[in-house]
């Protein structure tokens, strides 16, 4: 007797490809702007990015000197490649799926940016 092949959970539902109005609006109020956009883009390319391993540190009182530097030219580097690539997968999913690349945003903001200024 032949297996019966199972369904993944979601088999036949739509994707989804926006969130409801009233469910953004809590979110979201008065829109998605501009600026949700780019604070979904700078906490994707820098916030959970190489510079959360030197955030993770012990705080010493020689980071409260403005004259001293905080962060070495190849942690600089590091910081700016992995930026950079990451900006280009979003960059480039805009282009090739903007619903996509808009429903992403608009998760990230969701899940992450609550406190974050608007």
């Amino acid at each position: 007797m032949a297996k019966k092949k199972s369904k993944p959970a979601d088999e036949g539902s739509p994707p989804l490809t926006d969130f409801p109005e009233e469910f953004l609006a809590k979110y979201f109020p008065g829109g998605f702007t501009v600026r949700d956009e780019a604070n979904a883009l700078v906490h994707q390319v820098f916030r959970a990015g190489p510079i959360e391993d030197l955030h993770a540190g012990k705080h010493t009182a020689l980071l409260d000197d403005p004259s001293l530097s905080r962060i070495t030219n190849a942690e600089m580097k590091r910081l700016m490649i992995a930026a950079c690539e990451k900006l280009t997968v979003f960059l480039q999913l805009r282009q090739d799926n903007h619903k996509l690349y808009d429903l992403t945003l608009k998760t990230i903001g969701i899940q992450f940016l609550s406190d974050w200024e608007r």
